[in-house]
């Protein structure tokens, strides 16, 4: 019996009878990070036939060993290849009608048929077999050779216009994002010389070569094509919007010609926000393929991006903490007046909010950690403007206000007492959810977050956090 064992991202035994005949090393590839969809198929087709298929696939394995006899082996394995598969899928029995719906079907619509569907996955399964030694580096053939073996499998198809309903979909499901993103394709074909007719013939190889091997037996093919246009082209365009990104909150009519504005100033601490916020963003990229690497061996889709970004665009409160911490301390930080940060949209407030926890945990360490680890959140309800919250820690307020003895400049207790329970309170109510993971905050310490305002805004107001504060800037201009 053939079995499989992965030993690695890139390693997998093949095993017959339980003995190791040969150890893989796979080329980079998408079919590389699914393959156990290819050992799968290729175990169950080995259960079915039983020692006939096991003698065949070992003596074929043994072969292409031999550097010298590898072609004629590969080319000659073709027909049997074939026999199996059809004979395995016959077997199988199973029903392609209900991949097609007729009471959708349109005048113009793109019918695939049944027998159609079969013949699609007659070839991802022949191609299954054959990847053992196309996406192997101890086994993979020339470029021609390669070529000729793929026709030999592709010929049934070929022979009919399958081929070009697959090349149709393609192309007509990437021009309705020319519909929706005319300008950018348009940005693209200017910038990068790329027109949408060469991406569509990129997308359309990508998918007779690699993506058609992974489409499942019992599976719709044509959903899964369709899919995999949809990925490429919303990938592709946010890789260019991703290297383009400028500041997108509008200014106002009033801001470009008011008499008493400073244009020119305007239009500087736009660009630093938009830079910045490029930034923020590159830094989240990154942090998303990290976390979710685990899912980037098994698969290459991108979903875990789509989600963050339909996330973000659902953003519709700003975090008071924006208002009470992360504005300030970037308006100290950047020069920006604390005016103009007030202006930017709640999308742009949370970007801006989780790069600079990224700056403060590398300057406080573990310091006032229960109140920075907030700023990763936003808000799904509204914040409340006023609050009646009276903090709890009264004696630790007074201890601290007695070491510092400072509000900018002044020796009182009671104004900083009323701001404190007014930024405490504004924090206390609200339903957090995290902007990486869009998981909710099950629940706010609210006395660590208290105790930790009161250590760093009292520390703030007495000008103590200067030096802490010149040192983020030094780290956010090494990011510019």
């Amino acid at each position: 019996m053939v079995k499989f064992e992965q030993a690695g991202p890139k390693d997998w035994i093949i095993l017959v009878d339980g003995s190791e005949l040969i150890k893989l090393h796979l080329l980079p590839s998408s079919v590389t990070n699914k393959f156990y969809i290819v050992t799968g198929f290729i175990e169950r087709v080995a259960e079915l036939y039983g020692k006939d298929f096991s003698e065949w696939f070992t003596n074929l394995i043994q072969q292409c060993m031999n550097e010298e006899k590898r072609p004629a082996a590969v080319v000659a394995s073709t027909d049997q290849i074939k026999k199996y598969v059809n004979g395995y899928l016959d077997k199988l029995d199973f029903d392609y009608t209900k991949f097609v719906d007729l009471t959708k079907v349109k005048k113009n619509s793109i019918l695939f048929t049944a027998d159609e569907i079969k013949e699609i996955l007659k070839l991802s399964c022949y191609l299954k077999m054959y990847s053992l030694i196309s996406n192997s580096n101890e086994f993979t053939l020339g470029k021609k050779l390669h070529k000729e073996v793929y026709n030999k499998f592709a010929s049934d198809i070929m022979a009919t216009d399958i081929v070009s309903k697959i090349f149709d979909v393609i192309k007509t499901k990437t021009f309705r994002y020319n519909l929706s993103d005319k300008f950018m394709w348009e940005y693209i074909k200017t910038i990068q010389c790329k027109d949408i007719g060469i991406h569509i013939i990129e997308i359309f190889n990508f998918i007779m070569n690699n993506i058609i091997i992974l489409c499942e037996e019992n599976k719709n093919p044509i959903t899964y094509f369709v899919g995999v246009v949809d990925e490429s082209v919303k990938w592709f365009l946010r890789s260019v919007y991703k290297g383009s990104i400028v500041y997108d909150d509008s200014i106002s009519t009033e801001d470009i010609h008011g008499i008493n504005v400073n244009n020119l100033v305007t239009y500087s601490f736009n660009d630093t926000l938009g830079r910045m916020k490029a930034i923020a963003f590159d830094k989240i990229y990154k942090e998303l393929e990290k976390e979710n690497s685990a899912q980037l061996d098994r698969d290459d889709s991108d979903q875990y991006i789509i989600n963050f970004h339909n996330r973000l665009s659902n953003i519709n409160y700003i975090s008071p903490l924006c208002s009470s911490l992360v504005f300030p301390l970037l308006s100290k930080m950047t020069g920006i007046t604390y005016v103009h940060f007030k202006t930017i949209s709640a999308e742009h407030a949370a970007v801006l909010s989780y790069y600079l926890n990224r700056l403060l945990n590398k300057v406080f360490k573990s310091d006032y950690k229960s109140l920075f680890q907030l700023l990763d959140y936003y808000p799904l309800t509204s914040p409340s403007i006023n609050t009646t919250y009276k903090i709890k820690s009264i004696h630790e307020y007074i201890l601290s206000q007695n070491s510092t003895k400072s509000f900018y400049g002044f020796n009182t207790k009671t104004f900083p007492h009323k701001v404190l329970c007014h930024f405490v309170g504004r924090v206390s109510r609200i339903n957090f959810s995290h902007l990486i993971t869009g998981q909710k905050l099950s629940g706010i310490p609210l006395s660590k977050v208290e105790a930790d305002m009161i250590h760093l805004y009292t520390k703030f107001f007495a000008s103590e956090l200067d030096d802490k504060i010149d040192e983020l800037t030094v780290l956010m201009n090494s990011d510019f």
